[in-house]
C-alpha cells in the first residue's frame, strides 16, 4: 500500500487515520438503533413507565433523531471514503466540526454533574433514571463528539489544499 496524502488511504483503503471516522460512524448507527427500539415500543433504558407512544412529543423527536444518527453515520464516512470527496472540503468539516461541538456541548453539564458527585458536593440521592443519565447517556454523547471533533481532525490535517 502507498501512503496516500489524505486519510481515504491507497486504492479506497482507509489509512491509519481513519479510525476515528469508522468509529463515529458505529457510534451513530448504535445510537440509531437505540432510537429505533425505542419508536418500535422499547422501553429499555427509559425510566420506568415511560414509553414513547405514551409521550407524542418524545415521540416525534426519536422519529427525527433516527435519519439524523444515519446523516451523521454518513457523514462520519464522507470524511474518509473517496465517494466524500465529491462534497466541498469545507462543507464535510463544517459539519463534522459543528456535531463535534453540539455533542460535547450536550455533554459538558454531565461533566459538571460527575466532578460535583465525585467532590461530595451532592448532597440527594441520585434517581435510577439520573444514574443512567450521568453514567451511560452523557458520556455516550461525550464520545461522539470527542470521536467526530477526531475524526474532523484527522481529515483536515490528511487533506489541506
Amino acid at each position: 500500500m502507498t501512503e496516500s496524502t489524505d486519510n481515504r488511504g491507497a486504492v479506497g483503503r482507509p489509512s491509519r487515520t481513519a479510525w476515528a471516522a469508522y468509529a463515529a460512524c458505529a457510534w451513530a448507527l448504535v445510537f440509531a438503533a437505540v432510537h429505533l427500539y425505542w419508536g418500535l415500543g422499547g422501553t429499555a433504558g427509559l425510566p420506568p413507565g415511560l414509553s414513547l407512544f405514551d409521550n407524542t412529543a418524545l415521540f416525534v423527536i426519536d422519529l427525527v433523531a433516527i435519519p439524523l444518527c444515519v446523516i451523521g453515520a454518513l457523514l462520519a464516512l464522507a470524511l474518509v471514503r473517496t465517494w466524500g470527496k465529491r462534497f466541498p472540503r469545507w462543507m464535510l468539516l463544517s459539519a463534522a466540526w459543528g456535531a463535534s461541538a453540539l455533542f460535547v456541548a450536550h455533554a459538558v453539564p454531565t461533566v459538571i454533574d460527575v466532578v460535583v458527585l465525585a467532590l461530595g458536593q451532592r448532597t440527594e440521592e441520585l434517581a435510577p433514571i439520573e444514574r443512567l443519565s450521568l453514567f451511560l447517556y452523557e458520556p455516550y454523547w461525550l464520545l461522539g463528539g470527542i470521536l467526530f471533533g477526531v475524526a474532523a481532525w484527522h481529515c483536515m490535517r490528511g487533506t489541506q489544499p
